[in-house]
């Protein structure tokens, strides 16, 4: 958020971004925003690079036009935030309607720091006014931080003593700084908030170091602070590895992972992994072929296999050998019913699937003794489906795109379920059922406690 600071994110020069205060492409980009924004030319100070200033005092809610002062102070004052709205108001130079704000108040310390400020306003100087001065900062609550900014200017007259009072929020601070503070000095004082904000882990600072290295530090600390690992890395996976590898984010990847497994979050986790590896996807500089993604995909985790030949259950070509069977003809075509089992891993209606190479079996399911890889014909629209796939077709498209959807429920509900333990199998629709009020296997003399694995 510097006005003279080079972009720096990665270490890669394909994918930096150097010299921004006198990139044209940059410059011309900025001002096209601020234009689209309709950003107001609110600049109370010289500088040499003012549409990233009114771009920056937008991120920070400054800069407004008078008609939102108007409308920000308004909203502020109607849920009883005055000295917020007051020390908004003041920060763009606009008095009076702090002054409106803090009268509308209705505790004793609205009407007096309305007093004061009418003093400052007027150019009152004299002792009683000092004195009165030193008596509201005696009574000021100490959690009202926008009474104390507005005090503070009122005492002094110097927006670098507001600026010094840490207690305020760092977006303030930060928009005050760009309304007053001259090119070096706002320089000098945003490098020295992201060193403060890097050492505290204060995630306020983000916006000074954006996901950057510099986020990788701040973080850490942030972690060590609060031990909150995940909203670190969620934060960072947008820009790491995507521009710039860190073996910290890998180390907070892994055990991020590691502890949505260890709470049974697998869902969440697959949904993590998904996520990351599309952030990781680096850019191809403009080419149309779309670039390797930085984290690898996630092997293929579960496959299913013949337990006589270990070939697997699929019509990959890679899979099947040489004198394996054809595929099936068209459901609809007249060879369809007497071919079913020749090219089709489903034999018939009642033998479920079998392998394409040897010709044998899936196990029978623990629970109904029927044969896996079969539909049920005792559940929702399983005989239909054994007829289909019998037939080695699935007229999903047939039926319409919403009884698609709700038979591609169904259809999970068979899919094979294996304990992990045991290794027995069952449709998952019965391992369901059977494990709601059981935790041991359902298979006679095992023992194993499949429901807790």
């Amino acid at each position: 958020m510097t006005v003279a600071q080079d972009i720096k994110i990665g270490t890669e020069k394909s994918i930096r971004i150097s010299g921004m205060s006198g990139n044209p492409d940059i410059l011309y980009a900025i001002e096209a925003i601020c234009r689209r924004l309709d950003l107001p030319q609110l600049i109370t100070v010289e500088s040499s690079l003012p549409a990233h200033r009114r771009l920056c005092l937008h991120l920070c809610g400054f800069g407004l036009s008078r008609e939102e002062l108007n409308a920000s102070t308004e909203a502020l004052v109607i849920p009883g935030h005055h000295t917020k709205a007051a020390a908004l108001a003041l920060a763009h130079g606009d008095p009076k309607q702090a002054l409106t704000a803090l009268r509308n108040g209705s505790l004793s310390t609205h009407r007096e720091l309305s007093l004061a400020l009418a003093g400052f306003v007027r150019g009152t100087s004299d002792e009683s006014w000092t004195s009165t001065i030193a008596s509201i900062a005696t009574s000021l609550p100490s959690t009202d931080v926008y009474a104390l900014a507005i005090l503070t200017y009122v005492r002094t007259g110097s927006w670098p003593s507001v600026l010094a009072e840490t207690s305020l929020p760092l977006y303030y601070r930060i928009g005050v700084a760009l309304m007053y503070l001259p090119d070096p000095d706002l320089t000098t004082y945003i490098s020295t908030l992201t060193t403060e904000c890097i050492h505290h882990g204060d995630i306020e600072g983000l916006p000074l170091t954006g996901l950057s290295e510099q986020a990788v530090a701040l973080f850490q600390n942030y972690i060590l602070k609060y031990h909150d690992l995940q909203s670190a890395i969620l934060a960072i996976s947008h820009t790491s590895p995507r521009y710039f590898p860190s073996p910290l984010v890998d180390i907070w990847r892994a055990e991020y992972r590691h502890r949505l497994n260890a709470h049974r979050l697998f869902i969440p986790r697959v949904r993590f992994d998904t996520g990351a590896t599309k952030l990781s996807t680096a850019n191809n500089n403009g080419g149309s072929k779309q670039a390797p993604p930085a984290l690898a995909p996630a092997p293929r985790q579960v496959s299913l296999k013949c337990n006589n030949c270990d070939s697997a259950l699929d019509r990959n070509p890679a899979h099947v050998s040489a004198s394996a069977p054809p595929p099936p003809p068209p459901p609809h075509s007249a060879a369809s019913t007497t071919a079913a089992s020749a090219g089709s891993i489903f034999a018939d209606q009642k033998s479920g699937t079998v392998c394409p190479k040897c010709g044998k079996h899936m196990p029978r399911c623990a629970v109904c003794m029927l044969w896996l890889g079969m539909p049920d014909p005792h559940s929702k629209g399983g005989a239909q489906a054994s007829a289909l796939a019998a037939a080695g077709g699935g007229g999903g498209e047939r039926q319409g795109k919403d009884e698609g959807k709700g038979r591609g429920r169904e259809l999970m509900k068979d899919f094979v379920s294996v304990c992990r333990g045991c290794w027995h199998a069952m449709h998952a629709r019965h391992a369901e059922e059977w494990f709601a009020g059981n935790q041991e296997c359902p298979v006679p003399g095992c023992g194993c406690r499949c429901g807790e694995v």
